[in-house]
């Protein structure tokens, strides 16, 4: 039994000096190394989560910037629109005016030619009255006189 009592003991005294060397040559460094590195984890997590808050701001400013964006694109095609609805309203406006211009033109030229055409058939009033009266009074007067006379005979039925 002394023996074994002396091998724990021996085995105690062993595992005590291991413990106070490894204490001092390994397990300081080894905890210094683990707090290292814990502290290394720390600092990168906290810079990780600022890079996150400043995704999350950049995100938030792009969000209201292309917000900003969009209503200024709408508010320009608004102001398009608006414009091309102008400048219609012009060329609308330009037709109607030239649309006017032509039909008084066209009243012109057609009360132009109404007139050569009352003068032509005056005088072809004339001419078959001429020939018509000549027929019935078989005799001729002087073409002046003849004229004249018809003229007047014209004149007097389109004044009824």
């Amino acid at each position: 039994m002394q023996t074994i009592v002396a091998q724990v003991l021996t085995s105690v005294l062993a595992f005590a000096i291991f413990y106070i060397v490894a204490k001092r040559l390994f397990w300081t460094s080894i905890l210094a190394a683990i707090e290292e590195r814990q502290q290394r984890i720390r600092t990168e997590l906290e810079r990780i989560d600022e890079l996150r808050a400043k995704v999350q701001a950049l995100e938030a400013e792009y969000q209201t910037h292309l917000a900003q964006i969009e209503r200024e694109a709408n508010q320009r095609k608004q102001q398009e629109i608006a414009e091309g609805k102008r400048i219609a309203e012009e060329i609308k406006e330009q037709a109607r005016r030239e649309a006017k211009a032509e039909i008084a033109r066209m009243h012109e030229i057609l009360e132009l030619e109404v007139d050569r055409v009352k003068a032509e058939l005056k005088g072809e009033v004339v001419r078959l009255t001429l020939a018509a009266t000549e027929r019935i009074i078989r005799e001729r007067l002087d073409d002046a006189k003849h004229r004249e006379l018809v003229a007047r005979f014209v004149e007097e039925l389109s004044q009824r």
